[in-house]
């Protein structure tokens, strides 16, 4: 289970990092064109969309049953708690 919080939570980083490089690098390659930034980059593109579909799949598959029940016995533990404080 911290394994893949782990790698959840590295894919996210990893798809804020390259989304905001991407902005940089298309706006560099907007003013100047002949340089061809975008061109050049195509490794934080492979890299974002390598890290969106690790996160994609994590959101879809990461949640079995048994977690999902999990979540539900913590949420009713804590309601219970809240209603015995004064």
């Amino acid at each position: 289970m911290r394994v893949k919080r782990m790698i959840k939570l590295t894919a996210g980083h990893i798809s804020v990092i390259c989304s905001m490089a991407l902005l940089v690098i298309q706006i560099l390659d907007w003013y100047n064109p002949f340089m061809d930034f975008m061109g050049h980059s195509m490794f934080l593109l492979f890299s974002l969309c390598a890290s969106a579909s690790i996160l994609a799949a994590f959101e879809l598959y990461g949640e079995t049953p048994s977690t999902i029940e999990a979540q539900k016995q913590k949420e009713k533990k804590f309601k219970n708690h809240l209603n015995h404080l004064p």
